[in-house]
């Protein structure tokens, strides 16, 4: 074994140049602990256009607004974590309930602390602004929340000046079971919920909710677009960053 010093003179100093950041769209993500779905919908959607970041903040599972409110401790902390050194272009947190529930104002403060004066994003903030976007007034809601959190859903619907026809919940109380949803129920709901009265868009709601792989299809039985929380994150965070989205085969909101 040879000494440091010996290494020294064996060791070669090798030059580099450096070259630029990849020309995509930057996001950094703070994801749920209990989140199974989020990254895998993303996978699908950045393609070549955007790269993501993410890191994770702990959530109990439990579906009660006091257990939603608790995620806001640990935002800024796991935006923190993200990629250090990294530039990012916009910022996005992935819990549509606890969006609505901390306030999106709050969210995008907790977000930024660490990268100050970058845009930032939410499922909640996302979808309506997707609403507006598809031009519905008329929203149709799909929740797999109980009653306490899809309350105040309806409520902020209405205050924001969507009219809400119809809204059904699956009342899933532990969020990790959100992800074994089938298709066949989405189905069986969407369709209940849509006969109660005309909606302009149907929103499936919950970042867990494995909806992103059949918005064309459920698009295509009921003829009205479908967003869903992953999806609308993604097209908010892009449109924040001063792009536009084309993403084939998930609905009408990303081939607009």
């Amino acid at each position: 074994m040879i000494s440091e010093g010996e290494f020294k003179r064996l060791e070669m100093f090798l030059g580099h140049t450096r070259t630029p950041r990849p020309d995509k769209v930057h996001i950094g993500l703070v994801q749920l602990s209990t989140d199974h779905s989020l990254e895998m919908d993303w996978a699908k959607l950045i393609g070549s256009s955007a790269l993501f970041f993410s890191s994770r903040v702990y959530y109990s599972s439990v579906m009660t607004k006091e257990a939603l409110n608790a995620i806001a401790q640990g935002i800024t902390n796991a935006a923190g974590l993200i990629a250090t050194g990294l530039p990012m272009d916009v910022m996005a947190f992935g819990c549509t309930s606890a969006s609505m529930v901390i306030g999106s104002k709050k969210i995008e403060e907790l977000l930024t602390v660490h990268r100050p004066g970058l845009p930032a994003t939410n499922p909640w903030a996302a979808a309506k602004a997707a609403f507006r976007h598809l031009n519905a007034e008329k929203v149709a809601v799909f929740s797999p929340y109980p009653t306490e959190v899809n309350y105040p859903l309806y409520r902020e619907l209405v205050a924001e000046g969507f009219e809400v026809p119809a809204i059904g919940a699956l009342r899933i109380e532990n969020d990790t079971d959100i992800t074994k949803v089938s298709f066949d129920a989405m189905a069986t709901g969407a369709e209940q919920i849509l006969e109660k009265g005309r909606a302009d868009a149907l929103f499936m709601s919950c970042t867990n909710l494995r909806v992103l792989d059949h918005i064309e299809r459920l698009e295509t039985m009921f003829g009205v677009p479908v967003v869903c929380s992953n999806q609308a994150m993604f097209w908010h965070a892009m449109t924040l960053a001063g792009k536009t989205p084309d993403c084939k085969g998930f609905g009408r909101l990303l081939t607009q």
